[in-house]
Formats: C-alpha cells, structure tokens, sequence
C-alpha cells in the first residue's frame, strides 16, 4: 500500500507536492511570502490549515489554506488562500493570465501572487479565478447598500441605514461555492438600532438565479415535512443568493453526544416526509442513469490512480451495467417525489430535538432511494473518515432503514437501493484520493469491503 500512497502525493510532474501539501512546512513559507502584509497588521502566523485538496495527477493541485493569525494586542484573525500548483514552468503564465482577468481586490494582501519556487500561483480570498462574483459578495460596501435597497425583505419598513456590516467565513469550496454568514447593524432616523444575520452563497457557475427561484420553491412546499431556511434575496451582480440563518449546529459536530437510537429514527420520519411532499415545479432527476454515470466516470479515475485495483472496480460496473438493464424497464414503477440529491448527515443542523435540512443545489424529482443509499452510504464511510466503528454504523443504518420503510408506503428494493449506494461509495473514494485524505486513503481495503456487501445485492 505505501509505494501505491506515496506515487499519488509524491506526483513526479508535480514536485512540490509533498511540500505544499504539508501544513506544518506551508507556516512559515506563507509568513516569508507575506511578510509586508503581516508587517502592516502588526501580526504572526499562529498556524497554517489546510482545509481543502483537489489533486489531479500529474497536472494540478488545487489547494485551500486557512491561516490562523494573532496581532500584537493578542487578536485572533484568519485568512483564506487559494493555491493553485501546476507542472514546471507553467506557473507564470497562469499568474499572467489572473493578473489580465482583472476584479481583484487588492488591500492588505496581495490579491494574487507568483510562487515560482514552487510552481504555484496564489490567490488571497476572495479573488477566486472561477467566481468572479465573490468579490461583490464578500464587499461588506456592496452588501449594506443592497440591504439598504431591500429593507422589506428584513421585515424593515422606513429609513434604516447600515452602522457595520461584516462577514465570517463558513464553507468554501473554491471555484464552485462559496457560504459566508453576514452580520450587519442598522440604524433608523429615530435613532433605533437593528442587528441582522443572514447567509449568503455565491457560485461559479451563472446559476445562482436558477438555485434562488428552485429554493423558493422548495421553502413553500415542503418546509411543512422539514425545516428549511428561507430564500431572502438574489443578487444578479454577484451570483449569489442570502438565505435567513437557522440557528443551531452541524449536526456532525453532535453525533459523539447524541443518542443515536433518537437521532436515526428521527432523521428517518423527516426524510420521509420530505419524500411524501409535492412540488410538481422541480426538475426531473433520471437517477439511475445519473447514478451509474457517476460510477462509471469514478471507476475509470480510480483505476488510474489505483491500477492494482482495477479487476474489481471493473467488476463493480460490470455488475452495475447489468443491473441498470434489468431496473431500466421498472424505472416508471419506481416512485417519483422530491429528492434532496446529496443528503448526508453533514446537510442537517440540529439544536435539541429540532432539525433544519440546508443545500439544495441538486434538489429534483427523482426517486427517493437514490436519497436513502446516499444518505445510507454517507454514513458507513465515517468509518473511513471520523473512525467510527463499523458496527455502531451498521446499527445506525438499520435503525434508519427500518424507521424509513415504516413511514413511507413504497417498498425497499434491496437491488435498487445497492445500486445507488455503490454509486455514492464509488464517488467518495473517489473524493478521498483527490482530497489526499490520508487516513481514508489508508484504509481503502475495508472501503472495498463495503462494496462487496452491496454488491451481494446486485
């Protein structure tokens, strides 16, 4: 397995790697480049993150860093970059082509820099190649204006103006998404003051206006089966949406503290009344086709990242292949209702006995045991990930399983439902070898295993 490991993060055309993808050597690297800027804040570099991977071999790296920084009144502070490392002799020209892209935002820090030493261009948030729009987004002056134009949507009527704005960084996924919580303070002519929370999510794609007006949708049909934040504004300029905050915490961060036999039950009855809702305006999903696409295309990465395990990855999706013309003719029998399309445990706040479903990017109609053995799949890999045991999991998932088919009228189909959790496995082992999740990546025998069980069904 180590010569295997060390031939993905030790990537011959990309020999930095090793380096940059090293938070502990990274700190001082980015306290050498910055220095000016640190110098100007009156601050040091406490520690360096990295918080996210996108790792094509033998091209690029993709990499977000979270620097954690403290000034010399004992303020704690944090910045975001985006490294972007590529193969010998490319790097300047990428770094041309961002400087030429103009809408940068240049402040403190220098909105994109040339590493040449290793390879890498680095962009200082939110300057993002990709998201054009998340510059406006995170302008604490363009956000107070538009609330300003917007009062009604507050629930504010009169002359209230912005006091303070600013924002907390939440979840960045760069050149994709981006969620920021804003914070704003306002003041009316009377002298009252009103403080104000919301979210707001910028992407990359020119679909932002597409994912408000489906939001919209979502939030009046089907916030009666689940708790659902609601859409606030759509920011054309930015490609960005603001969402009200539902107040609680990721349910992931409770999980060692819940009881699982409350929690898995619960998690069921909502999920099946989000199924058993109406919202005829969603777009169709064809999930088995869109499932065994998936596969296909992460079978094929895997087995070029992972050559010794091609025979069963093409044993998976020759396994698949034949099930898909088998499920194919009962596809029309299947149920259709709204579908979330990517629940995990990671979509859900909780606070008490309360839960609220976030991210409803790939909501359709579609069939609801593509949500089941995602949901399903999602949590058999925190083994992999947060080193749960497989048997509490698998306990987990009967618990869920048994509450779902007690509050639904469909049936379970064991083949269909292996079909897509094969699938959604096949797509986070996946995202575990570009990530170069290394304790996942170590344990990518037991993950087989995992597959072998749905496959039986298959």
């Amino acid at each position: 397995m180590q010569p295997l490991a060390e031939k993905i993060w030790r990537d011959d055309r990309l020999p930095a790697l090793a380096t940059v993808t090293d938070a502990d050597a990274m700190t001082p690297i980015f306290a050498e480049k910055f220095h000016a800027a640190l110098a100007r804040l009156e601050a040091r570099v406490e520690s360096c993150v990295l918080e996210r991977i996108q790792h094509r071999l033998g091209k690029r790296c993709r990499l977000l860093y979270r620097l954690n920084l403290r000034n010399t009144r004992g303020e704690k502070m944090d910045q975001w970059f985006l490294g972007k490392l590529v193969r010998a002799g490319q790097a300047r020209r990428h770094y041309e082509t961002a400087r030429a892209a103009g809408n940068l935002q240049n402040g403190l820090w220098q909105a994109v820099s040339l590493w040449s030493d290793l390879e890498m261009v680095v962009w200082t948030f939110p300057n993002d190649p990709d998201m054009a729009g998340l510059v406006k987004a995170a302008d604490p002056g363009f956000v107070q204006a538009h609330i300003e134009a917007n009062l009604a949507a507050f629930g504010l009527a009169g002359n209230w103006r912005g006091v303070q704005t600013n924002f907390v960084r939440v979840k960045y996924m760069p050149g994709k998404r981006c969620v920021l919580r804003y914070h704003a303070r306002l003041q009316n002519s009377a002298g009252e003051e009103r403080a104000l929370s919301f979210f707001s999510k910028t992407y990359s794609d020119g679909m932002s206006r597409f994912h408000y007006e489906v939001l919209q949708q979502v939030y009046a049909r089907l916030r009666h089966a689940i708790d659902i934040p609601r859409p606030l504004l759509h920011l054309e300029a930015a490609n960005t949406l603001w969402q009200t905050p539902w107040e609680g915490r990721p349910l992931m961060a409770q999980l060692d503290t819940a009881d699982w036999e409350e929690l898995f039950p619960r998690l069921a009855a909502g999920i099946a009344s989000f199924h058993q809702s109406q919202c005829e305006q969603l777009p169709p999903a064809n999930t088995l086709e869109r499932a065994f696409d998936s596969a296909e295309e992460d079978a094929q990465m895997l087995g070029w990242l992972l050559p010794p395990c091609q025979p069963h990855l093409d044993e998976i999706l020759a396994r698949l292949k034949a099930r898909r013309e088998m499920l194919l003719p009962g596809a029309a029998e299947s149920p259709v209702t709204p579908i979330h399309g990517a629940i995990r445990l990671e979509q859900f706040v909780a606070r008490q006995h309360e839960l609220a479903l976030v991210d409803f990017d790939a909501v359709a109609l579609g069939d609801p045991l593509y949500d089941v053995a995602e949901f399903m799949a999602s949590l058999q890999y925190l083994e992999f990930t947060a080193g749960h045991s497989r048997q509490r999991l698998a306990q987990a998932a009967a618990l869920f399983i048994k509450s779902y088919e007690r509050h639904v009228p469909w049936k379970l189909p064991p083949a269909r439902l292996a079909f897509y959790a094969i699938s959604a496995l096949l797509s986070k082992m996946h995202d575990t070898m570009k990530n170069l999740d290394r304790p996942a990546m170590a344990k990518r025998d037991a993950i087989f295993e995992v597959l072998a069980d749905w496959l039986q069904a298959i």
